[in-house]
């Protein structure tokens, strides 16, 4: 064999191994995708008490969120989740098919992703042992995951601002008395009605859920200057432990 023969052969063999490599890491068929997110801390505390999850809304991105959670003015450490599909500017949250689905499909589907930031949200708490408090928020298909969270994962959440919300699902177990969750609603919301997040908040009331609503006039599927300021002082009281009020 000569030189020239002898090369070929070790490029080959190397591009054989880099093949070889690329199949092991590729995703097994049917895996859930990765949850990518951002997280970063805001106020003095380096590393807060706090911790704030921000699920964006359809065609929305996690960058969404920052100059509303820039404006809390509390130490808080925020993680904002992003969506696993393309969607218009941004990503969305599940399937392509999720508006066609009927009621108990589309909640599998909330409840599938809900899980998987259940999980960000323990892993988390892992790396940031000295978090104390959680508080989940969203708006339209996100303000859908903040609720599932708050009822499906009801040890991990202290406090819940779902908006512009299908509120889908029922708790599967009592929610703590000490959680919270607060429902921001357009009144002329075309996509959520008024009258049935109202309902919607009095069953879910008269069976022990912590649970208010708060609507707006001439509001429709969108979040106004005085909602994202209710907003901020709602989260703002949640947030802070005992000896910051």
């Amino acid at each position: 064999m000569n030189c020239r023969d002898a090369a070929v052969l070790l490029i080959l063999s190397l591009l054989g191994s880099a093949c070889a490599s690329t199949r092991s890491e590729a995703p097994t068929a049917g895996a859930a995708p990765r949850l990518s997110h951002k997280t970063y801390t805001l106020g003095a505390s380096s590393e807060p008490e706090a911790l704030l999850v921000v699920l964006h809304y359809s065609g929305s991105t996690p960058e969404f969120w920052e100059e509303h959670v820039q404006a809390l003015g509390t130490a808080v450490r925020v993680v904002a989740p992003r969506g696993f599909r393309p969607h218009r500017e941004g990503f969305t949250w599940f399937p392509v098919d999720h508006e066609q689905k009927g009621w108990p499909e589309k909640t599998e589907d909330v409840e599938r992703v809900a899980g998987q930031l259940a999980d960000l949200i323990r892993e988390v708490r892992r790396a940031h042992p000295e978090i104390r408090r959680v508080a989940v928020t969203g708006f339209s298909y996100g303000g859908d995951l903040a609720w599932m969270l708050a009822i499906r994962h009801p040890e991990l959440v202290d406090v819940a601002v779902p908006m512009g919300s299908r509120l889908l699902g029922d708790p599967a177990q009592s929610l703590p008395k000490t959680g919270q969750v607060l429902v921001f609603q357009g009144e002329v919301d075309p996509i959520i009605k008024a009258q049935q997040t109202h309902t919607r908040v009095e069953s879910l009331k008269a069976i022990g859920v912590p649970i208010d609503v708060k609507t707006y006039p001439g509001l429709g599927h969108d979040m106004s200057p005085q909602l994202l300021e209710d907003w901020r002082t709602f989260l703002r009281q949640a947030l802070q432990g005992p000896g910051e009020r």
